[in-house]
């Protein structure tokens, strides 16, 4: 089971909790009454790295300097994961189309809002997984 850091967690712990219910439902998940959000989190960074597996994930030029700021194994992995090429430009070609996608037929994701600060423990996730 899938856990995040304390360094995971810090940059965190202070979003909404009605933002957290937001990505849980478009990730096909009730979240409870009472919002754990450590471990609501990590069940949202898994089920994350399952729709970035099945069908990729948005990604814009703004997130190139998050990505190379990743261990290089925990991208690789990712990339892996996803079936693209572990190049950071090849990546955001690939993520671009699908942000532009995003736009179009999902425009307030929270997928998309969330995934900049999600990046460093869903990359881990894919490693270790």
């Amino acid at each position: 089971m899938f856990t995040l850091s304390d360094t995971e967690f810090a940059g965190l712990a202070l979003l909404p909790e009605a933002d957290l219910a937001d990505l849980a439902v478009e990730l096909d998940m009730v979240p409870e009454a009472e919002i754990d959000a450590r471990g609501l989190l990590a069940e949202l960074v898994d089920r994350i790295l399952d729709r970035a597996v099945s069908e990729g994930l948005p990604f814009s030029k703004y997130d190139a300097d998050d990505l190379k700021e990743l261990p290089e194994h925990h991208f690789a992995a990712l990339a892996n994961k996803m079936g693209w090429p572990a190049d950071v430009n090849a990546f955001l070609k690939i993520g671009g189309k699908i942000y532009k996608e995003y736009q179009k037929t999902r425009r307030n994701s929270q997928v998309a809002i969330m995934l900049p600060m999600l990046l460093p423990a869903l990359a881990r996730h894919a490693y270790e997984k």
